[in-house]
């Protein structure tokens, strides 16, 4: 009943209809996503070009804001020292002065709750007389460092003339600031106690570490009468320097209360010599062991042993790792702010964006002022806002191909839809033909529904076509009908000559006449004989 379906011209009339209308829609799906692609290629890049030279010079701005914040703070300290040096030695003013100067903190406990605290500037505020020996002493103690610590008057006055004596067993700071005279200050390198990566406090990688205890001394004369009568020697706590770079992620605008240095997204500061005085892992910034003595830094000598990136950093030495790492120091030294690319071991790359803390008090008065504070982070955060962009062109390619998929289904649909109407059409009345035509290949001429095919629809040409066949099959079927009459008629005819012309070649025949003529002798014989009978 629906042969049609089944009928090759609907398979070609499909295949027509859906040729002339998906393929110049998936050739312009095509174009159109390769000219996205193309534009997304050179928009990006462009972008990225310009939104990394922007995202630099942002850091570029918070590096320098960092380093002018450390010597805004060292600048304070030297203001502190010169106001107390100019009082007169006293414990009670010594310490109430120190109970005065906090600063705040903010990290995360070892149970991961942030804490917002305070900690007093100053590990110790001392009075030496001229020979070296602690005359006045307030101390910073701690039951908790540093969330529980107070400064109170130290009982214990040493000889620090002699290192051994010194806080880190080996400072020198006595013997370095006895030759100041009125005005002049010294400032020292900071030191500490090296913390072993097994206990050191390494922020959000391990939150319940020690945390790194190390001073900054200042130190001033003090005159009394116009005669100089000792040194004032203030230690800062080394833990309100490193929190300046403690909660700076570089590809975060907002402070952070944690780190996490495996995250490749760092701060730290280095002092002019290339030491890591600052870093989120504690274990990497310089320190002296319980003897006083410097703990040897990562190097590349000893990179093949387990503890060798456990130890102090100092960038001059780690030029093995990558070579921007001394460049720093170099560049520090020149008192230069910028930026560098790094791929330590070949890794993946690193921008090193750094700033020369502007700081210029005693031996600071350099170039290379108080080192330099440096923003790491992995290069491919600065395509972030071009890999949105990016994002973004692909979400538009992937829409169009979603719409041109949809357009192409509903156009298919629709192909498949007028080529089965124009199929039932046009292949049904030409299959009622090709019945029709095999019902008189046949020969069964009366089967023929001539009135049903000059009643046929369709197309103009195809209806036309079904009663010209009608009209062509009537008049055939009238001729074949007296042909066969004719024929017949001829076929008696036929048959007739065809009997005379056997007898006469048999009557002809030189036997058949002897024969009759024998025949007729007899009968003549015979007819005397019935004559006389009668």
């Amino acid at each position: 009943m629906l042969r049609w379906l089944r009928s090759g011209l609907l398979l070609r009339i499909t295949v027509a209809l859906l040729f002339v209308s998906v393929v110049p829609i998936y050739i312009i799906q095509l174009f159109s996503q390769r000219s996205y692609e193309a534009t997304r290629a050179e928009v990006v890049s462009q972008s990225q070009e310009a939104l990394d030279e922007k995202a630099i010079q942002g850091l570029q701005a918070r590096a320098i804001m960092l380093a002018n914040g450390v010597a805004d703070f060292l600048e304070e300290r030297e203001q502190d020292l010169r106001f107390l040096a100019a009082q007169p030695p006293d414990a009670q003013t010594y310490l109430g002065f120190a109970k005065n100067k906090n600063g705040a903190l903010w990290t995360v406990t070892s149970d991961g709750v942030e804490a917002n605290f305070t900690l007093p500037i100053y590990r110790e505020i001392v009075f030496l007389d001229l020979n070296g020996r602690e005359q006045i002493k307030v101390s910073n103690e701690c039951e908790e460092y540093p969330f529980k610590c107070e400064m109170v008057e130290a009982s214990r006055l040493l000889d620090v003339s002699l290192p051994i004596n010194t806080l880190y067993r080996s400072e020198t700071y006595f013997a370095d600031s006895a030759a100041l005279k009125l005005g002049e200050i010294y400032v020292g390198k900071p030191v500490g106690f090296h913390l072993s990566s097994e206990i050191a406090y390494a922020s959000a990688q391990f939150r319940s570490g020690e945390r790194y205890r190390g001073v900054l001394r200042f130190a001033a004369p003090v005159y009394e009468s116009g005669r100089k009568a000792g040194t004032l020697v203030m230690a800062v706590e080394m833990l309100h320097l490193l929190e300046f770079t403690a909660h700076v992620a570089p590809s975060n605008p907002e402070p952070q209360a944690e780190i996490d240095a495996r995250e490749a997204d760092f701060s730290y500061m280095v002092s002019p010599e290339g030491w890591a005085i600052s870093q989120p892992r504690h274990f990497n910034i310089y320190g002296v062991d319980e003897n006083g003595q410097p703990v040897k830094a990562i190097s590349e000598e000893d990179q093949d042993k387990p503890d060798n990136l456990d130890r102090p950093g100092n960038l001059s030495l780690m030029g093995f790792i990558d070579p921007a790492f001394p460049r720093l120091v170099e560049l520090n030294q020149q008192g230069e702010n910028g930026w560098l690319r790094a791929a330590p071991w070949g890794g993946s790359p690193r921008v090193l964006v750094y700033a020369t803390i502007p700081y210029d008090g005693g031996q600071y008065n350099t170039p290379a002022g108080f080192g330099l504070v440096v923003l790491s982070t992995d290069g491919d955060r600065f395509h972030i806002d071009a890999e949105v962009l990016s994002n973004q062109f692909d979400s538009r390619i992937d829409e169009l191909v979603r719409f041109t998929m949809q357009l192409i289904t509903g156009t298919m649909a629709v192909a498949f839809f007028l080529a089965v109407l124009l199929a039932r059409t046009i292949v049904s009345p030409i299959l009622r033909l090709t019945d029709e035509a095999k019902t008189i290949e046949a020969g069964h001429w009366e089967k023929v529904n001539t009135a049903e095919l000059e009643k046929s629809g369709g197309s103009a040409e195809v209806g036309q076509l079904a009663r010209v066949f009608a009209s062509m099959a009537k008049q055939i079927y009238a001729r074949e009908t007296t042909l066969r009459k004719q024929v017949e008629s001829l076929k008696i005819v036929i048959d007739e000559a065809k009997r005379k012309k056997a007898v006469e070649e048999i009557t002809d025949n030189e036997f058949f006449q002897e024969l009759s003529k024998r025949a007729s002798e007899i009968r003549k014989r015979q007819r005397p004989f019935s004559d006389s009978e009668k």
